[in-house]
């Protein structure tokens, strides 16, 4: 079998599968209960008025397997990967049926981690920025020795590895709010791993193997999950999707700075929801409508709307990131993808204090500066009665 022909078999298999599979999963999530019910489940952060089964990652996850087993075969770090994998599929299915709390997520997620990072998966350096790379694979830690084959631990690029993966699994975790949304972002991650890894040949043609299957099983859930949904991904889906984006952006020669451009709205959205929640002093586990997201429905966007812009963003930046190969390049995107977040930002802000009104209709500004004003001229007045 060809290369091209190896691609666009693995990514039409993947994405049929998973078309197939969904309508099964959809049912056993109805009948085990695994679904939200919008009267039962009151939470301001869902905005659905009937019930809708959840374990959609089920199905996307078989599909993958499946898929990639068949054109990937069998190899020590595919097994650590789809270990790692399964592990994460298998909480959120536990989370999705019987709930966990946030910390035993975190520790799961971090086994996982663990797993992938012990099967030989690993981030040995980092591009710099202004020239050459910045090593992580020293120092080591030796932890056994296996037929005269030293094994250990790098211990800034292991505990990077593990942290970014972990990362991802909450990104696409909190991306999860509108429908379609983490589903699609996935997507197009993929396919700039998969154009990246493809475009740089040699051995990185298998994580562009990886990376197309991926996409497939990904994009053949989205008619069942774009708006309006049918069936959501769930925590089995979301946490999988990260996990797998997390690990495919390390294996390739894409590395991180590609998921950072692709993934880099939702990744800076949810660390402003950290350090926002850290502020106030919540928890930073505990969701709520603060997502970009959900700003945007409270701007006046249609939930649609909101997903195709967000999926027009993140293709942007994806196409950046392939145009842009190279330490220099990647930093001038980088620079760029920060300063149109603000900018992104102070706009829906402007947006969404022009929606709230003051006591006669006008603007906010317009009310406060009045009210501001008003004061400062009855001050005077009292003032000048008093002397």
């Amino acid at each position: 079998m060809t290369t091209d022909v190896a691609f666009v078999s693995s990514f039409l298999g993947a994405f049929i599968l998973t078309i197939i599979l969904t309508p099964l999963v959809k049912k056993v999530a109805l009948k085990g209960g695994a679904y939200v019910d919008p009267v039962k489940n009151r939470d301001e952060r869902h905005i659905h008025t009937q019930i809708i089964p959840r374990l959609g990652g089920v199905a996307i996850f078989l599909s993958f397997l499946a898929i990639s087993l068949i054109h990937l075969g069998i190899s020590g770090r595919l097994i650590g990967v789809l270990i790692g994998a399964s592990l994460i599929l298998i909480v959120g299915v536990w989370d999705d049926l019987r709930g966990l709390t946030a910390l035993q997520k975190l520790f799961w997620q971090i086994v996982a981690a663990v797993i992938v990072v012990a099967s030989g998966i690993g981030i040995d350096f980092i591009t710099n920025p202004l020239g050459g790379v910045i090593q992580l694979d020293t120092p080591r830690i030796l932890l056994v020795t296996v037929n005269g084959n030293p094994y250990g631990i790098s211990v800034w690029g292991d505990l990077l590895t593990i942290f970014w993966i972990v990362a991802m699994i909450n990104t696409l975790n909190f991306l999860d709010g509108l429908d379609g949304l983490a589903t699609g972002v996935t997507g197009i991650g993929a396919l700039v791993v998969f154009g990246i890894s493809l475009a740089s040949g040699g051995p990185e043609l298998a994580t562009a193997l990886l990376a197309i299957i991926l996409a497939g099983a990904a994009l053949g859930f989205l008619p069942y999950n774009f708006y309006p949904a049918r069936i959501f991904l769930g925590d089995s889906g979301s946490m999988f999707l990260g996990f797998m984006i997390g690990v495919v952006s390390i294996i390739g020669s894409a590395k991180i700075a590609t998921a950072l451009l692709v993934l880099g709205f939702p990744i800076l959205d949810l660390g402003w929801v950290v350090i926002r929640r850290l502020i106030q002093r919540k928890s930073p586990f505990v969701a709520d409508r603060g997502h970009l997201h959900h700003r945007l429905l409270d701007a006046g966007l249609k939930q649609w709307q909101a997903v195709l812009l967000i999926y027009f963003i993140c293709i942007v930046f994806g196409l950046a990131s392939l145009f842009l190969q190279g330490s220099r390049g990647e930093l001038i995107a980088l620079v760029l993808l920060a300063g149109t977040m603000l900018l992104f930002t102070f706009g829906l802000v402007i947006i969404m204090a022009s929606k709230k009104r003051g006591k006669n209709g006008e603007s906010p500004t317009v009310y406060y500066l009045e009210r501001f004003f008003a004061e400062r001229h009855e001050k005077k007045k009292s003032k000048a009665k008093s002397g």
